[in-house]
């Protein structure tokens, strides 16, 4: 079997284009934030929880666009890391997570890989490109949201 990368296939459907694109540019990062222990998903559940501060499981899932069972895979290794703490809310069944000071040490020695793949990133696609992207996955993040 041949190790060399292949060509992906152009596809008219949108939801497989984003797919594509999403695993090339997560690639990416990823390649950057091996270096400090981390992956793309991991990076950035750290800074939502960074800027958002204690938050419900539930409204965590809502900030990220993840179901419930995604994130709690997602959350796990970031828990045994210690890089998070969940504790009950006032009603048992109610998650309350945050982001630790090991968590808070974690993000910022990857601040500087992140920095790295976004520079990677802005060599190989124009600003102006960036930004029409990123203003146009938002709105699509938003109206899909009701869906």
């Amino acid at each position: 079997m041949s190790s060399e990368r292949h060509k992906p296939t152009e596809t008219p459907c949108l939801c497989n284009a984003l797919r594509q694109a999403t695993r090339a540019v997560s690639r990416l990062y990823d390649d950057e934030l091996r270096g400090v222990g981390l992956r793309t998903t991991q990076y950035s559940l750290l800074r939502i929880l960074a800027k958002a501060g204690q938050v419900r499981q539930g409204d965590l899932s809502g900030l990220t666009s993840l179901d419930e069972t995604t994130l709690t895979r997602n959350l796990r290794p970031l828990l045994d890391a210690r890089w998070i703490a969940i504790r009950s809310g006032d009603d048992r069944r109610e998650k309350l997570i945050t982001i630790t000071k090991a968590g808070n040490a974690k993000l910022a020695e990857a601040g500087p890989a992140w920095e790295r793949a976004q520079a990677r990133m802005r060599a190989l696609v124009p600003e102006d490109t960036c930004q029409r992207l990123l203003t146009i996955l938002s709105e699509l993040v938003r109206v899909t949201a009701g869906e």
